[in-house]
């Protein structure tokens, strides 16, 4: 079983011009991220519109990438859905496709499930899936807050081995290192990733890894060499790119937006995401100019 840790680009899911998922589209994409040396792909997640998507849009996404990918990487699959039924389908389907690990998101939105809801969900998604999972947690978009204790319980499962943190807050994310275990976390939140490393995450998996993955990589092998100043000089760049990219518009078609500026064709955000209008468009570019994106990263 390969190793979790590293650089995971939370790949967007590619749409044609009518809207339907583009396999050859999405072949490129994984080209460009394995050219930058990342050690993995995150499917259909938030980033990958994973739960825009039909169930049979997010099998035919995840065994394009594992096809692309073919061993040279690690691929987590995102199999968390609005629906229980389903995200035991997908992880059953992701664990047979040969998937090196899934995440789940807790079965939020609209209904909170308590602590004792929460147990259950993954209890039926460890009984599902024969690979490795990690918690997802998110509470800024599913309004579910994972708490050391529920953390440290479901690290009782016998697949159960990590999580997924993205509420962007260190404090929390350290405190999931002291129940005793050793989980696998990685940092969700790509201003904070080094930070998230130093406090123990195995790695990090992200949005904008799709824009510039190069400079994730970087980071992450400055800190492995533990050479501190280039990791933080590399951070530091890394999140005027964010700060020059935010604030124009529907973040995930922006997101595809700049992936289009890169020759990596990719359609626009599923509804209820929108396209950039006009002067959003250009005020993005203007502000990706000024950061110098288009020059030598």
């Amino acid at each position: 079983m390969r190793k979790l840790e590293g650089i995971y680009p939370a790949v967007v899911t590619p749409f044609d011009r009518e809207g339907q998922f583009s396999a050859a589209a999405m072949r490129r994409i994984v080209q460009h991220q394995l050219a930058a040396g990342v050690h993995g792909c995150y499917v259909c997640g938030g980033t990958g519109e994973g739960m825009l998507l039909t169930v049979d849009e997010r099998k035919a996404a995840l065994e394009t990438v594992l096809d692309e990918v073919a061993g040279q990487a690690g691929v987590i699959a995102h199999i968390g859905a609005f629906q229980t039924a389903d995200t035991l389908t997908l992880a059953r389907h992701a664990s047979e496709a040969g998937v090196d690990a899934i995440a789940a998101i807790p079965p939020a939105y609209f209904f909170k499930p308590d602590t004792l809801g929460l147990v259950r969900y993954y209890t039926a998604l460890d009984e599902a899936s024969s690979v490795p999972i990690l918690v997802y947690n998110i509470p800024q978009r599913t309004g579910v807050n994972m708490t050391q204790e529920l953390f440290d319980q479901l690290l009782e499962l016998p697949n159960v081995v990590g999580m997924k943190e993205s509420s962007g807050n260190i404090f929390s994310l350290s405190l999931f290192f002291t129940g005793g275990k050793r989980p696998v976390i990685f940092e969700g939140e790509d201003t904070v990733l080094l930070p998230g490393l130093m406090m123990g995450a195995c790695g990090g998996i992200g949005a904008t890894y799709n824009l510039w993955p190069q400079l994730f990589v970087k980071l992450w092998d400055a800190f492995r060499a533990k050479d501190m100043d280039a990791a933080s000089q590399t951070q530091l760049r890394i999140n005027e790119l964010i700060n020059a990219f935010l604030g124009h518009g529907d973040f995930f078609t922006g997101v595809k937006q700049v992936m289009a500026w890169m020759d990596l064709e990719c359609g626009i955000g599923r509804t209820p995401n929108r396209p950039l209008t006009d002067d959003e468009t250009a005020s993005l570019r203007a502000s990706m100019e000024e950061a110098g994106f288009f020059g030598d990263l």
